[in-house]
């Protein structure tokens, strides 16, 4: 199978995919995968810049502005550092729960095609932060945690539920990776999976208690 056809393959079929890229891993087709879902980060992070402005009071424009190139920088740099970072965790995980699989370059490649449906997380991630009319939030002394206004912005809260929602799609692809590249039982094999899953879920359920709904 060519590229295009495992990612619809891992869409489609995710058991079987997991299987022949376990066995032929190519790390260069998850790097491209990761790829996309930074430069899909970057442009979310530009487009809520300037649709959810935080103007901190007293602060100089031009500081503001920076704050604003770091945090488009570090969104296209972040998914790379998580997938690196994760899947030395989760590799490090099964190795504990003996598994026999290799970080590189079959781990890291099962992790990166399980990234997959966080492709489709980011677009709708953009199309819902267009949708947000400009609206700017004022940060000072007298209120320091205006910024959690940004949180209870209904297409915030909805791009959040459906990134968790892609992330229990994700988990389920990376179950039947990590099943095949080390072997593992069901059972371990759903626990390093649930990993990602569970510290999704803590995050949102964070976001949500924070703005009152929960």
């Amino acid at each position: 199978m060519n590229f295009i056809e495992k990612v619809v393959e891992t869409i489609k079929n995710p058991k079987n995919a997991m299987k022949n890229i376990a066995e032929q891993p190519m790390i260069e087709e998850a790097v491209i995968i990761v790829g996309v879902l930074a430069i899909l980060s970057a442009l979310a992070a530009y487009v809520r810049s300037y649709t959810l402005i935080i103007n901190v009071e007293n602060m100089p424009p031009s500081m503001q502005s920076v704050i604003s190139v770091t945090g488009v920088i570090f969104a296209l740099i972040g998914p790379f550092l998580i997938w690196l970072i994760g899947t030395g965790i989760l590799h490090f995980i099964s190795m504990i729960l003996s598994g026999e699989g290799k970080f590189y370059p079959q781990m890291m490649t099962v992790v990166g095609y399980s990234m997959v449906p966080l492709l489709f997380s980011g677009l709708i991630s953009i199309i819902l932060l267009l949708m947000i009319e400009p609206t700017t939030i004022t940060v000072s002394a007298t209120n320091p945690t205006a910024v959690k206004e940004i949180y209870n912005n209904p297409y915030i809260i909805g791009s959040n539920i459906i990134g968790t929602i892609m992330q229990v799609w994700a988990s389920v692809i990376l179950f039947f990776g990590v099943q095949s590249a080390h072997r593992l039982t069901p059972v371990k094999s759903a626990v390093v999976a649930g990993i990602p899953l569970a510290i999704n879920i803590i995050s949102l359920v964070w976001s949500l208690w924070s703005i009152g709904i929960i």
